[in-house]
């Protein structure tokens, strides 16, 4: 049996689909899969569910759902009750967030290992994975929405990881429509903008490369007072000289982003500073 979570809940048999018609069965999944196999809590599990309706039959009323989920699913998926809650244990690869994060993590250690080509591919079939939003219709409830959000942020590491392995194999003239459509949806991630910067040089669209840089520029100075971080900076500056380290294979850009206002450092992930150029 099959979990998915990348899109909509679904759950397929072979090629039954099985999925629970109730909202509350469906929720209660989601739950107990974005546990990974541990030990989800009564507690959560009722507050999530019912919240402050529970009232004291919330137990009852999660046995009940238990109940119904187990009947829907069948013996082959064991939920099992623990002291503190429920768990519920199928394989790594029944579920396809878990087997995204694998293949993202196998990606990158070949991309530490120089074996770019493999590291692409590996990125791209964990990309290809994703059906739609994570948790879709079921974000509502906030557990699920974290889970959810978690999800989509590590979706963007590994995709602009996979854009990285393909501007180091030379794909620049592929990807200058896959990151201009990245800038315009996500405009203060700085990482997708650089890239776009470097595959526009590449292909021959210097002008076009600094205008990129000039866009996001004026959106930090005119939305939040910031200036570009100094990686996108040093860029801008190595575009402009026609720095070789840009024809050469390697991609600088990536890591922290470090933006100036005031004469301060705002660093890349400070709470206070949330939205900025990444």
């Amino acid at each position: 049996m099959q979990f998915g979570i990348l899109g909509a809940l679904e759950v397929m048999d072979g090629e039954h689909q099985l999925s629970p018609r109730s909202i509350k069965q469906r929720s209660l999944l989601a739950l107990l899969l974005c546990h990974h196999g541990m030990v989800a809590q009564s507690e959560l599990l009722i507050d999530a569910l019912w919240g402050a309706e529970a009232g004291d039959a919330g137990g009852q009323r999660l046995r009940l759902q238990l109940h119904r989920l187990r009947r829907t699913l069948g013996e082959s998926v064991p939920i099992s009750h623990r002291p503190t809650g429920y768990q519920l244990r199928v394989p790594d690869d029944a579920v396809d967030a878990w087997r995204f994060e694998s293949l993202v993590r196998e990606g990158r250690q070949a991309l530490l290992a120089k074996n770019v080509a493999r590291g692409s591919d590996l990125l791209r079939t964990a990309l290809d994975m994703w059906r739609g939003p994570a948790l879709s219709g079921l974000n509502d409830i906030s557990f699920l929405h974290r889970q959810a959000t978690r999800l989509e942020e590590q979706r963007l590491a590994a995709l602009a990881d996979r854009i990285n392995a393909d501007l180091r194999l030379r794909r620049h003239s592929e990807l200058v429509g896959e990151l201009s459509a990245l800038v315009r949806e996500h405009p203060l991630r700085e990482r997708f903008r650089g890239q776009l910067m470097i595959a526009l040089y590449r292909s021959g669209r210097q002008a076009e490369a600094l205008d990129v840089y000039r866009d996001g520029r004026h959106i930090l100075t005119k939305d939040l007072g910031l200036e570009p971080s100094m990686e996108l900076r040093r860029l801008q500056v190595a575009i402009l000289t026609s720095d070789s380290s840009l024809s050469d294979g390697r991609v600088p850009v990536g890591g922290r982003a470090v933006h100036r206002r005031g004469g301060h450092r705002h660093v890349q992930g400070c709470p206070h500073c949330s939205k900025r150029l990444r």
